[in-house]
């Protein structure tokens, strides 16, 4: 059940930041302000918490490997912010439309493998 809660959350994600991408929303902005770094922190604690409860329900690689991936961003977030605010010229350097496909990828993989991994 979480698995599939995840896999949604994470499509769904991945639609909101297309859509937003395309109405020509500052979605890297919006992240890199600080005046958001609780909606933000929210927002990956949020998908820590899925992916732990769908790795306790199935014990699977994929979940396991989002865990960490999660936990590492959160861990930023919450405890190193300072950092993750000074990636803010290498994310502009690489270009946000860059920043956004691969966000969007990311998370159409890890929706597919969520939902993939519920279904087997």
């Amino acid at each position: 059940m979480f698995g599939f809660i995840l896999g949604c959350f994470y499509l769904l994600s991945a639609l909101t930041f297309l859509w937003l991408n395309n109405s020509k929303f500052d979605l890297v902005g919006f992240f890199f302000n600080k005046a958001n770094h609780k909606f933000y922190v929210g927002y990956e604690l949020s998908f820590l918490v899925l992916c732990m409860f769908a790795l306790l329900e199935s014990m699977s690689w994929v979940f396991f490997i989002l865990v960490a991936i999660h936990f590492m961003g959160f861990y930023i977030l919450a405890f190193n912010a300072e950092k993750f605010y000074l990636m803010r010229n290498e994310i502009d350097a690489l270009g946000q439309n860059s920043m956004i496909n691969f966000s969007v990828i990311f998370y159409l993989l890890g929706g597919v493998f969520s939902l993939f991994t519920v279904l087997i």
